[in-house]
């Protein structure tokens, strides 16, 4: 949901989407939104596979989630950067803040400076509660998951 908010919230920096249709800007903010979470998956993944395990989010370990960071910002430049010069598959409007060297937009990049924090947050938040509500339940002893209690 917060890459589709996002998805949306940048139309207007992208040539052809004021004079879109409702439904076909909505279609495309859709299928840009697959994308990002391909994106986020894989490089879920790859933090997981570098660290050795996928309980890092759990137990909030920075390194993994910088690598999530950086995979995605790199696949992102990649991408945007393929879709705006030689596929064509899309413009900047000129009130897009652009990178300077990379050729890219600055509002793509935000994305994934900003998004994944919050995700991981509000995911790993949503894990610890359930996994102390699991554990209220069964009369097992709160666990204790990266160092805090539940």
């Amino acid at each position: 949901m917060t890459n589709f908010v996002w998805e949306i919230l940048q139309v207007p920096w992208f040539t052809g989407m004021a004079e879109a249709s409702h439904g076909s800007v909505i279609g495309l903010c859709i299928r840009a939104t697959g994308g990002d979470i391909r994106i986020l998956l894989a490089s879920f993944w790859l933090s997981s596979i570098i660290c050795g395990h996928r309980q890092w989010l759990l137990k909030g370990e920075q390194k993994p989630a910088g690598i999530l960071i950086i995979t995605a910002l790199v696949v992102t430049i990649i991408l945007e950067w393929l879709a705006t010069d030689p596929l064509e598959r899309w413009a900047y409007t000129d009130s897009m803040p652009m990178i300077p060297l990379l050729g890219v937009g600055l509002a793509p990049l935000l994305q994934w400076l900003l998004l994944p924090p919050l995700i991981m947050w509000l995911t790993r938040r949503h894990m610890l509660s359930h996994n102390a509500f699991r554990s209220y339940g069964s009369g097992e002893p709160p666990r204790n998951i990266g160092g805090q209690t539940r």
